[in-house]
């Protein structure tokens, strides 16, 4: 009987230390919840009325032409300068994409005008007499790929004769002979001169 008395005082003991021990705890913490929040609201209202100030400061900054960490905004002439400057280092980029498409073409028109040039020589030159046709009474000569008879003009020179070998022609008042495979020019002229 004893025992179970001691056992019923024990956890009668025990429930009311734990009542007491838990229940200041949760007046405090509702204590403290009620300090937290009067506080955040006396803060809202406070960094309101901070942010109210900084707004009216960066306005401030703003209308006199500067922004926090920032230069001074570019003026309608400084931008006009800008795009100036710009137009100009694009025209000069063209003009250096035109004279280097024009230097191209002329060294392209060079190495032809050499490459015509070496062609010409190897082949013998312009006006050749190439071959002779004697048949008697008709007889002509190939000079290039044209026909040309007796009292035809080539080149301001006039065919005077015509041999099985040779034809006979006259130019400035003098008269000379060339063979198949010579050039109705004279030698003086090349006609791959470089202007």
């Amino acid at each position: 009987m004893r025992r179970i008395v001691l056992v019923l005082v024990l956890v009668g003991v025990l429930i009311i230390a734990g009542y007491m021990l838990l229940r200041p705890k949760g007046t405090a913490a509702r204590a403290k919840s009620r300090v937290a929040l009067t506080d955040s609201l006396s803060g809202d209202v406070a960094s309101t009325g901070a942010k109210a100030v900084k707004t009216a400061g960066v306005r401030t900054a703003r209308s006199a032409g500067k922004v926090a960490g920032k230069l001074k905004a570019s003026t309608s002439a400084e931008r006009r300068e800008k795009a100036k400057k710009i137009r100009a280092a694009e025209s000069a980029r063209k003009k250096a994409l035109k004279r280097a498409e024009r230097e191209k073409k002329r060294m392209l028109k060079k190495a032809a005008r050499v490459r015509r040039g070496r062609s010409t020589r190897k082949s013998g030159g312009i006006y050749v007499l190439k071959a002779i046709v004697a048949t008697g009474s008709d007889n002509y000569a190939l000079v290039d790929a044209r026909k040309v008879q007796v009292g035809d003009f080539v080149l301001g020179r006039k065919i005077v004769g015509i041999s099985p070998d040779r034809i006979e022609i006259e130019a400035f008042g003098r008269r000379s002979i060339v063979r198949v495979g010579g050039s109705l020019l004279p030698s003086s002229y090349s006609p791959t001169r470089i202007r």
